[in-house]
């Protein structure tokens, strides 16, 4: 007996159980449904039938919408607090910062109907910065080395001409036909640069509305830098800041996509009450710019309100400076997306 228990107390401790499974992963004892060094699920008997495929699908898809419906309602009822969230470590209720970011990323596309982000030629021709140095850019590109200087200005006034009476007709619910544009393009003062143009601005837009869905993700690090620089006095790191733009930007996509839809329904609604007629406030581009720019105000005061809980008046003054860098970030955007397009076109 004694020989027995100096054996028993000899015996080394913690060896495992050989009456107990191993996980197929790290070879751990297994004692339930999970291994409690690497976290591999135990292999239970029936998963390689079809129904336990199909209701493993079924539970994914759920558990991963119910994440991003949780979280698109947190967005848009209280900005700010995902990112609460997020650093209390209340993160398995909601989708993940860059996961959401995508996820609205691709719903703004693909059912949006505001285009403040895919802008086509006519509108990188015509706007600031570099409206000039982009114009000859495109014109050298578009209609060759052999044209005039004369050429080309006179082929961008008959295109500038051209866009803005269809634009108006358009807005007027009169819009021309095919052969009717045609018509218009062969008797302007150079026919062939100008159908020359035109080719090239419908594969530029092709080019440019797919690169902006990924470019779009640059915006993120643009307004955590503008953050981090303001806030540098305050001790706040750039990871910090960078969820909170990450949540921000969400937040501001899904803005613009609810805003277009109630434009859009707005406007469908006066043309069926007026017999087509849309009132001009609503063709104005200025009224949508000034809602939008009021809507985004009014969500980026919030969302900076409730994560940084600074007073009204200094959460006013930040929301104003976090406008303006929004807006300088959206310049600087439009304008990598001229030149990524244009390089990837001829690159």
């Amino acid at each position: 007996m004694a020989v027995g228990r100096r054996q028993e107390m000899h015996e080394p401790a913690g060896l495992p159980d050989e009456s107990l499974p191993v996980c197929v992963n790290c070879g751990a004892p297994l004692a339930g449904a999970f291994c409690a060094q690497c976290g591999e699920r135990r292999l239970q008997p029936g998963e390689h039938t079809l129904g336990h495929i199909v209701a493993e699908w079924f539970e994914a898809f759920s558990h991963g919408e119910g994440r991003l419906l949780a979280s698109l309602r947190m967005l848009m009822s209280k900005p700010g607090e995902l990112t609460c969230e997020y650093f209390r470590g209340r993160r398995v209720p909601y989708a993940r910062p860059v996961a959401l970011f995508f996820a609205v990323n691709l719903l703004f596309f693909v059912l949006g109907t505001v285009r403040t982000f895919t802008t086509p030629l006519y509108f990188q021709m015509n706007t600031q910065p570099l409206a000039q140095t982009k114009q000859a850019l495109v014109l050298k590109k578009a209609l060759g080395e052999k044209a005039s200087a004369t050429d080309r200005v006179e082929t961008m006034g008959d295109y500038s001409a051209l866009y803005e009476s269809l634009k108006a007709e358009v807005d007027a619910g009169r819009p021309s036909t095919t052969a009717e544009v045609a018509k218009r393009v062969a008797t302007s003062r150079h026919p062939a640069e100008l159908k020359a143009l035109q080719r090239y601005e419908q594969r530029f837009d092709e080019h440019t509305e797919a690169l902006s869905r990924a470019l779009l993700v640059v915006l993120v690090p643009m307004l955590a830098g503008l953050l981090w620089l303001t806030l540098a006095p305050l001790h706040r790191g750039l990871p910090e800041l960078a969820i909170f733009a990450t949540h921000l930007w969400s937040g501001l996509l899904l803005v613009l996509l609810l805003f277009g839809w109630l434009l859009t329904g707005v406007v469908h609604l006066s043309r069926w009450l007026s017999a087509g007629r849309v009132p001009a406030v609503f063709q104005n581009d200025n009224f949508a710019s000034i809602a939008i720019g009021a809507l985004l105000m009014v969500y980026v005061y919030r969302a900076l309100r409730r994560y940084f809980e600074f007073p009204r008046v200094g959460c006013a003054v930040l929301t104003a400076w976090m406008l303006a860098g929004l807006y300088l970030s959206l310049q600087l955007y439009r304008l990598m997306l001229f030149y990524v397009t244009v390089y990837v076109m001829h690159g």
